[in-house]
């Protein structure tokens, strides 16, 4: 089968002769699978010496990129060692390391290199990336980095992207592709993708920009549209229009203890209908309100996503016979996950049992741009719990379930 590239990944193959060559944009935008090609060409072709390819971790290496190089020059083309990262392509050396802690650096230190291809920059951390820099000190090394936008006060974007010496020296040539440059994506297929992020992650992963976090985290959000009535929510348990019960946990001592219960429809919408929300309580405090929804309920709740930092009270609420488990906390697939939701109009909230949720829903948000704490592109850590606990349960239940 013909190979089908986009006119940007043809440009790119073509003219990515710079000392650093940046693909940058969308997700699933081709630009890593046209990385390959080209890092495949230079490594054939390329000056001699050792190479170094990069990624967050070791793994994510191998499943973002390694993977889908050994299915282009087959077996017998290559040899890896996934417990030392050394892999032969075509019959040279190349050192595979992992990038996200400050001592990664530390691993390349005093190695020569005559070539480096870093899989997702950004997120590699920048002790490593100037490092690797300087270590590509061959002649006519040349540097092949991927990545999805960030922040737009990210080094990889004020101290390269936007350097203007470095890209008038003919020193650094970069590339922004869009969803429509991946001449293999169908119409079909762009939709639901954009369908899939909202706000800040929506501008970055689908748009390919470099955007700011700021203002209302969930920004769509809408009283007139997410807030539903005891009423209405008493008429679903009784129909019943929900096929199970989920809830999510974040605990808190001087802190409130945040609960929230969700109602899941069989076209997978997700009503919030209780909440468990108190300073100084207690994990049998919390136990005992969730066993009183049940009998309420008149059903099980399926799971309990819980804060996993305090197992012993997750244990305890298994005691009581709850069915409660630690969650997977990542932040922002999580807050992209509830971002959707809420875009979708999949996500509701009983204001009248859960004033606490909708106060938290409308007050969390994102430092300001000149905060120093804007950098880290993290909301605000303050006045959250129930935000946390509605992250913990829908993105672990989204996510496990793959819906």
């Amino acid at each position: 089968m013909a190979l089908k590239l986009s006119p940007k990944q043809k440009h790119y193959y073509a003219n990515s002769n710079a000392k650093i060559n940046v693909s940058h944009g969308a997700v699933r935008s081709g630009k890593t699978f046209i990385t390959n090609l080209r890092w495949l060409k230079y490594v054939r072709h390329g000056p001699p010496g050792k190479l170094l390819m990069s990624g967050r971790t070791k793994e994510s290496l191998k499943e973002n990129v390694l993977d889908d190089l050994f299915a282009m020059v087959g077996e017998g083309n290559y040899r890896y060692n996934a417990a030392t990262g050394v892999l032969y392509l075509f019959g040279r050396k190349i050192e595979c390391r992992g990038a996200e802690k400050i001592d990664s650096e530390g691993k390349i230190r005093g190695r020569t290199y005559a070539g480096w291809y870093a899989d997702e920059v950004t997120i590699q951390h920048k002790e490593f990336v100037k490092q690797a820099i300087a270590r590509c000190s061959v002649s006519g090394a040349q540097i092949f980095w991927t990545t999805n936008p960030d922040h737009p006060k990210h080094h990889i974007k004020t101290d390269f992207l936007e350097k203007k010496s470095l890209r008038d020296k003919g020193l650094l040539l970069h590339w922004h592709f869009y969803l429509e440059d991946n001449a293999t994506l169908t119409p079909d297929y762009i939709e639901m993708l954009k369908g899939s992020f909202s706000g800040v992650f929506y501008d970055r992963n689908i748009l390919g920009q470099w955007a700011v976090a700021q203002g209302r985290v969930y920004q769509d959000y809408s009283e007139e549209r997410h807030n539903v009535s005891r009423e209405e929510i008493n008429r679903m348990i009784r129909e019943p229009e929900f096929m199970e019960y989920i809830a999510g946990t974040d605990w808190g001592i001087s802190a409130p203890i945040a609960a929230n219960i969700y109602g899941v429809t069989r076209d997978y919408k997700f009503y919030q209908i209780a909440e468990f929300y108190k300073s100084r309580s207690t994990t049998e405090e919390v136990g005992r309100w969730y066993l009183q929804q049940e009998a309420w309920l008149g059903k099980k709740i399926s799971v309990i996503y819980c804060d996993s930092a305090e197992s012993d009270r997750i244990l305890g609420l298994q005691k009581l016979g709850l069915r409660a488990m630690d969650s997977n906390k990542e932040i922002d697939a999580g807050l992209n996950t509830v971002m959707t939701l809420f875009k979708n109009d999949r996500l509701f909230v009983c204001s009248e049992t859960c004033p606490n949720t909708v106060n938290e829903l409308l007050t969390y948000r994102y430092p300001e741009p000149d905060d120093p704490k804007a950098a880290l592109d993290t909301p605000i850590d303050a006045d959250n719990h129930s935000m946390d606990a509605k992250r913990y349960c829908l993105h672990n239940y989204l996510r496990y379930r793959r819906i």
